[in-house]
């Protein structure tokens, strides 16, 4: 596959203020979600920032890493290591499916993300520096939804660590892009460190900041003219009052908690189950742990249960880090066991940890719909679906449970959102 075969291939589909272009297929799914984010967008922060760019904008998804990496100026290996799904350039907004991953990601945010940077492209006229275009787009990302959640705990856990041993990821080093960065922890750091410099800039003067800033920029002001003028302090002051500001946060660490990377399916076609495990063998630190899962797993598959879980259990005592596949792996073997305390137990923490973790959102609506409770079911399976529309299994247990409780015309809809992967 390479561009010219995927853009000449591309259906169009249109919104009142984008046009969304695919590759026929299951992908047509994603118009549907994608639609709801992207307006709402439009709306929230056009309001924000106090610009709602004329015409329609163009969402492309890639149906996998290949013409992505070949349109953009990122190679496969910078894809991987940072996490980079997503871009806006050659204005318009480019998008890897979330099909193309084993269990999605956090896709509906990363459209919203994209869409801050257009909206900040087109204001300023391109002036705005990558720091802080990087760090409005994560601080609002969430909006579109209701909530100010521009700090994961992950990048919770790095930032108290690099605040803590003194190190930082310099302002220069994050050019020319995020995605450059050496491993993904720097990643997550570097955005912790944009995302957090915004909202100090908004405790100290609202969010109507943002949209005077980027009028600022588009009028051809320097970064320090601008904080000057806004703040009343230039940039190395700003950043030292801002490293005092994140200090008094104190924000909790989670031991352990390392960055999970992006595992991209062989074959889209084929079921992600065999490269899942073979995710959690490779993600698996330490090797007794790993022989120690490994033997949970056929243990499992013979239904071995009790014996299974002593030996999930003993691997993740043993492991240093946290592996958000292992513990799914345990808390399913507790739900076949019926121990539904213990696996609603270690489901949440695994949630507390990797909030965006597609397959602990289906174990937990499996959990609930095991005992009966539909309604916390329902919202756990579709916070599944959002993060990976393409799980078929999630689809059926929607229309199941919409169905019993009556909710007709929800079952409906889910059925034909249903009917565009099979």
């Amino acid at each position: 596959m390479n561009t010219h075969w995927a853009a000449s291939n591309f259906i169009f589909e249109e919104s009142e203020h984008f046009r969304f272009a695919y590759v026929d297929g299951p992908d047509r799914i994603l118009v549907h979600y994608a639609r709801e984010v992207l307006e709402k967008s439009y709306q929230v922060l056009g309001k924000i920032l106090d610009y709602f760019p004329p015409g329609k904008i163009l969402v492309e998804f890639y149906p996998d890493h290949e013409p992505f990496s070949q349109i953009s100026p990122l190679t496969f290996q910078d894809i991987r290591t940072s996490g980079t799904v997503a871009l806006c350039k050659y204005n318009r907004i480019m998008m890897i499916s979330p099909g193309a991953l084993i269990r999605g990601y956090n896709w509906m945010d990363t459209l919203s993300h994209e869409f801050t940077h257009y909206l900040l492209s087109r204001k300023s006229q391109n002036n705005v520096p990558l720091w802080l275009h990087e760090g409005i787009a994560k601080y609002l990302e969430s909006r579109w939804r209701g909530k100010r959640e521009h700090l994961n705990p992950l990048m919770k856990t790095v930032l108290s660590s690099g605040l803590e041993q003194d190190y930082m990821v310099s302002l220069e080093r994050m050019m020319p892009s995020l995605a450059k960065l050496k491993n993904a922890e720097e990643v997550q750091l570097a955005y912790a460190q944009v995302a957090t410099m915004v909202d100090y800039m908004t405790v100290l003067k609202g969010e109507k900041i943002l949209a005077k800033i980027t009028e600022d920029f588009a009028q051809g002001l320097t970064v320090e003219t601008i904080l000057n003028k806004r703040l009343g302090m230039g940039l190395d002051a700003f950043q030292e009052k801002w490293k005092t500001f994140v200090k008094e946060k104190k924000f909790s660490t989670i031991p352990g908690l390392k960055a999970f990377k992006f595992r991209f399916k062989n074959n889209r076609s084929k079921s992600a189950g065999k490269q899942e495990d073979q995710d959690r063998l490779k993600g698996a630190a330490e090797t007794h742990s790993n022989d120690l899962a490994r033997l949970g797993d056929i243990l499992k598959s013979r239904n071995y249960l009790e014996a299974a879980t002593v030996e999930y259990e003993k691997a993740i005592e043993g492991s240093k880090t946290i592996s958000p596949i292992l513990n799914n792996k345990l808390a399913t073997t507790y739900l076949l066991r019926k121990e539904f305390g213990k696996a609603e137990a270690l489901l949440k923490r695994n949630i507390n940890s990797y909030p965006s973790f597609s397959t602990t959102e289906v174990n937990l609506g499996e959990l609930y719909y095991l005992q009966g409770k539909l309604g916390a079911s329902l919202r756990h399976y579709q916070r599944a679906i959002r993060l990976n529309p393409f799980n078929p299994y999630v689809h059926s247990r929607l229309i199941e449970i919409m169905d019993k409780l009556k909710r007709d015309e929800e079952k409906d809809l889910q059925a034909r959102l249903f009917s565009q992967i099979e």
